[in-house]
């Protein structure tokens, strides 16, 4: 028996791009794009850690799916996640998919439907994809959030809020990401056509659920203030409460001083 090819938009889809050529393939589109209570500042933790790589798609609640059984129409469901994390299935009955990525899902189904089913082959894929954000804000020209219903890059995020404004810095980028409590901060070097043009390589960058963009303007005048003003921006959407990582370096990019590569720490 043939295992029937998975159309779940998670799993079929490899879309890392080859480095450099594909992404100077894209830059048109992208260059034509980007023309278009106050909490204290002591808060801020300067040292040098690095963001941890991205995690696996994991399915969350509101999210809608759909599940085949091979040579089972009968057992064919589009189920949504509930706010309990929950779905119910016939012969599988009510188990948790909340937390788990699309493989770990149909391997516990096919186990529960093995007790009915000799070698059952089970297909999923999410029709309505609710659990998975990410946040875009500053200087683009439509800031706000955006579904993270694919593997995305921090370019093409920046893409999809309709390029930068005039008076954007493109150069630090800075890329926010909840984890234990802190809210990390490394600065992205996205002036692509700069970066090409000095030959310098681009470091791609994989988004995850939660992560936040913020383009800073050209120019602040005052980076203790702007730290403040980015921290109750950020307080509503990532949880912060042992405060913000970042190290000397991005301190120094918003002071004014270029990325030369496409990241910095």
């Amino acid at each position: 028996m043939q295992h029937r090819k998975s159309t779940g938009v998670f799993e079929y889809r490899e879309i890392i791009m080859k480095k450099y050529r594909q992404l100077i393939l894209l830059l048109p589109l992208f260059l034509l794009l980007s023309c278009s209570s106050d909490r204290a500042a002591e808060t801020v933790v300067i040292t040098d850690q690095e963001m941890s790589p991205p995690t696996p798609f994991v399915l969350g609640s509101g999210d809608k799916l759909t599940l085949n059984v091979w040579r089972h129409d009968n057992l064919e469901r589009s189920v949504q996640i509930d706010p309990a994390g929950n779905i119910y299935l016939p012969l599988v009955g009510e188990m948790k998919a909340s937390g788990l990525t699309i493989p770990q899902l149909r391997k516990e189904i096919s186990s529960r439907l093995s007790k009915y089913i000799v070698n059952p082959q089970v297909d999923i894929s999410v029709s309505n994809l609710k659990s998975q954000n990410i946040h875009v804000l500053g200087e683009v020209n439509s800031p706000g959030s955006f579904v993270l219903d694919r593997r995305m890059l921090a370019w093409e995020a920046i893409s999809q809020a309709q390029g930068f404004t005039t008076d954007a810095n493109r150069d630090a980028v800075l890329l926010v990401r909840g984890e234990n409590g802190f809210a990390k901060i490394i600065a992205l070097n996205l002036d692509i056509e700069e970066i090409l043009k000095n030959g310098v390589p681009i470091k791609d960058f994989i988004l995850q659920n939660g992560d936040l963009l913020y383009v800073p303007p050209s120019t602040i005048a005052n980076v203790e203030r702007f730290m403040v003003r980015l921290n109750n921006i950020i307080s509503p959407l990532l949880n912060i409460e042992r405060g913000i990582i970042m190290s000397q370096d991005v301190r120094n990019v918003l002071n004014g001083k270029s990325i030369s590569g496409g990241v910095i720490y």
